[in-house]
């Protein structure tokens, strides 16, 4: 198999002498493709590889170099939880590997749909691991987050502790010599077959949950987006006015002040023409 192409992030979160902890990132946003390698029959020692991916150009030409792994392979084992979004973190915040991207980033992962969340068993070095992956479509995420669930179902059911099973009373059975009629038996198999097909029921109208709640978190988000660029303008909007009306006042106060300079100079020009006139009438007189 070939894997499938995704954007990763690995999340440790590590705690320091102080006691505090602090969220490093061993992966930002790198594509990669992920594909499972079972090394033997058993669940348990399956692995999950991640591949750095090649250019364009090398896709373009056919040119493909040897896989280089990006980060240390993901065992199946240490896989605690499966989960649909980007949890324990925010999406929108989710580093780049470089700066002049960032603000791209931050646009592109706003939806929470196309992201899955695997948390792993922690470390010495790490108190808490998780792996974030972006697909290209949400119908790509929920097949993988399907099949993952799957096969850890199955791996728990078969290679691990039961939760649920029959037990085997052969030997009392056989001592007993207990004759069951086919009716029971007919009834007990209906009995479990509509517990299981309501089960069916309940994880399907689960899943079609998920979908409706992600819908609507995509619309909330569109909204809030919304919102954000129209108070930006009309913060914008009103900078412009404050600065307007700043200079409106700066100018108003200069013609102001050079109304009150016209006015003392006719003032003084009145009494200079007073003057001039009273010294024409002694003249005349």
């Amino acid at each position: 198999e070939e894997g499938i192409d995704v954007t990763v992030w690995q999340l440790s979160r590590k705690i320091e002498l102080g006691g505090d902890e602090k969220d490093e990132f061993g992966l930002k946003s790198t594509a990669v493709t992920v594909k499972m390698h079972r090394r033997g029959d058993l669940y348990v020692q399956a692995v999950l590889n991640f591949s750095l991916r090649g250019g364009y150009i090398s896709k373009a030409i056919g040119r493909h170099r040897a896989d280089k792994t990006a980060l240390e392979p993901l065992s199946l084992y240490d896989i605690l939880e499966v989960k649909a979004g980007c949890s324990g973190y925010d999406q929108t915040k989710l580093p780049t590997s470089s700066k002049s991207k960032a603000k791209k980033s931050q646009n592109d992962n706003k939806q929470s749909s196309l992201f899955l969340t695997i948390k792993a068993s922690p470390t010495p070095e790490a108190s808490f691991r998780s792996y974030i992956f972006k697909f290209k479509s949400r119908g790509a995420r929920n097949d993988v987050l399907s099949g993952l669930r799957s096969i850890l179902a199955d791996m728990q059911i078969n290679e691990g502790v039961s939760i649920s099973h029959i037990q085997d009373n052969t030997a009392e059975e056989e001592a007993e010599q207990v004759m069951v009629p086919l009716s029971e038996v007919h009834n007990a198999i209906n009995r479990e077959r509509e517990a299981y097909d309501r089960l069916l029921l309940l994880l399907l109208q689960g899943h079609e949950d998920l979908k409706e709640k992600e819908d609507e978190l995509m619309d909330v988000g569109k909204k809030l987006d919304t919102v954000v660029k129209e108070s930006v303008d009309k913060d914008r909007v009103q900078a412009n006015d404050s600065k307007l009306i700043m200079q409106l006042s700066k100018k108003l106060e200069t013609l102001l002040m050079d109304n009150e300079d016209l006015r003392d100079q006719n003032d003084r020009l009145n009494s200079r023409l007073v003057s001039v006139e009273c010294e024409k009438m002694n003249l005349m007189g």
